[in-house]
């Protein structure tokens, strides 16, 4: 699965007038409590969405579709039908437009449910932002372990072996030549180490790059990586060898989410710095749904406490701030047609995407807070 093709396919799925349900659970248990927990709560999150639609027979008879669909999955995955690795999962559903689409996350969703006209993906984009597929080696004198780590809760894991000497108890001359013979033996294992690497990597399906172990060892192994892949690095950390598959994981993915906050502070702090006003970057919400209406944005920058209503005008589609955020409708700025009250958050990230550009979130920062939680980099003046 690309995940990124799957949520620009749901971003251009336009409002119909069937509901939508999207699903997010924490599928990470220990126990039997905890699967009966997800059951429960799927349950009566259809149950609640069930009696608003109560008064809509047109709506009714369509979402009894998706509810006997949903429960049914959650269902076999509660009973353990599906696969064990997976620790969140999204569930897209609308019978309406033949719509049942599951997407399984190595990383745990929060428990959600959202019904609403168009499929909700702010929590899946987020996740999707955070971490790319990545390619994580961990590298010894003779040994290695690469991990095919991808998003969707898919982990390969395969082992290198090399024959490398053990220590020679000779002094002199002689231990300075078999010093050397095993030298040239675990070059040799880092050399096949780093091709499989390379050949991994040029399949084109990874984005990130992770070494793990020994600073000794990693500067010998990173003398056989191409220079493509040295640029692909994001992180190199010790590690012992022998750590269980788990814990492995469990640290590449902190330290990834850790480097990615990194990267994404110093990218909006580069934009506030060295950017010139209404030049190509843009700060606040009325600057920054001007520029998404202009087709302009190549990222948009949200603070996770983003939270906002407006307008979208079903004429001609532009985004717009309202006076009013508590009425059902509102009037559109460019040509004052009647126009629907939307989630702001949501419909710019799905314009975004629709436009090929990219979305990520900060968490804290003092800059974004005081221009309405929100920024952009541009592609063009």
């Amino acid at each position: 699965m690309d995940t990124k093709n799957e949520i620009k396919k749901l971003s251009r799925l336009e409002e119909v007038p069937y509901p939508f349900c999207s699903v997010y659970l924490n599928t990470k248990w220990d126990n039997e409590q905890q699967r009966e927990r997800i059951r429960l709560f799927v349950k009566n999150q259809l149950k609640g969405a069930m009696d608003q639609l109560r008064d809509r027979e047109d709506r009714l008879k369509a979402f009894m579709e998706d509810q006997q669909r949903i429960e049914k999955y959650v269902d076999g995955l509660v009973r353990r039908v599906y696969d064990e690795e997976v620790n969140g999962l999204a569930i897209f559903s609308c019978s309406g437009t033949g719509t049942f689409f599951t997407y399984p996350s190595f990383i745990p969703f929060e428990n959600q449910f959202f019904l609403s006209d168009s499929p909700t993906l702010q929590p899946l984009v987020r996740l999707s932002s955070q971490y790319q597929n990545t390619l994580a080696v961990m590298v010894d004198t003779d040994s290695a372990r690469l991990f095919e780590i991808s998003l969707e809760g898919k982990v390969a894991e395969s082992s290198i072996e090399s024959y490398v000497p053990g220590r020679h108890d000779q002094g002199g001359w002689a231990q300075m030549r078999y010093q050397r013979h095993i030298k040239d033996h675990m070059d040799k294992h880092h050399k096949d180490v780093a091709e499989s690497l390379t050949e991994l990597y040029d399949t084109g399906k990874w984005k990130r790059i992770v070494l793990i172990g020994q600073d000794r060892i990693l500067a010998n192994f990173r003398a056989f990586l191409p220079e493509r892949i040295k640029q692909q690095m994001t992180d190199s950390f010790p590690m012992d060898f022998s750590e269980e598959r788990s814990r492995v994981l469990r640290r590449i993915f902190e330290r990834l989410l850790q480097k990615e906050k990194e990267k994404v502070n110093e990218e909006l702090q580069n934009l506030i710095e060295k950017t010139p006003p209404g030049r190509l970057a843009t700060f606040g919400l009325a600057g920054t749904l001007e520029a998404l209406n202009r087709g302009q944005i190549h990222t948009l920058y949200f603070l996770t406490s983003f939270s906002n209503l407006g307008g979208k005008c079903p004429q001609c589609h532009s985004f717009f701030l309202v006076r009013s955020p508590d009425s059902s409708s509102a009037r559109c700025s460019l040509c004052n047609a009647e126009s629907k009250i939307i989630d702001l958050g949501e419909e710019m990230m799905k314009s975004v995407l629709r436009q090929d550009a990219e979305v990520k979130w900060v968490d804290e920062n003092n800059f974004l807070k005081e221009h309405h939680g929100v920024a952009a980099s541009l592609r063009f003046h």
